[in-house]
């Protein structure tokens, strides 16, 4: 073999080491994308929490200041705006879990990939 013949090959090989990381990092980059869309929505979803959670209290802070408030919490939660709000508490905390599940398979997906990759580099 050749001094130009080894160059080639030594050189065919740096190109398929560079193609590997490149695609290994082409990967990474999407799932991290994937990652960081997923925490935002989370925090959007955990926004409406908050702001139902605020819904809440202002209306047992009106119910109060009016002298208004049940003196049972089974007709506290009777009243109209509240069990609304619980109502939608509850969807949007199955959304928020959810969310945590599809971060978490992404997660599990990403820890095999790159073991995959730096078991298939020369």
């Amino acid at each position: 073999m050749t001094i130009w013949e080894k160059a080639v090959v030594n050189m065919q090989l740096g190109a398929q080491r560079v193609a590997i990381a490149a695609a290994t990092f082409s990967e990474r980059v999407k799932v991290e994308i994937s990652l960081v869309r997923l925490r935002i929505k989370m925090d959007e979803v955990q926004a409406r929490i908050n702001g139902l959670h605020q819904a809440i209290g202002r209306r047992v802070e009106m119910l109060h200041n009016s002298e208004a408030l049940p003196k049972t919490s089974e007709q506290l939660l009777k009243d109209e705006e509240i069990s609304a709000s619980m109502n939608a508490l509850a969807e949007r905390k199955v959304e928020l879990d959810s969310i945590k599940t599809e971060i978490r398979t992404e997660l599990d997906a990403l820890k095999p990939m790159t073991r995959k990759a730096e078991d298939s580099q020369p």
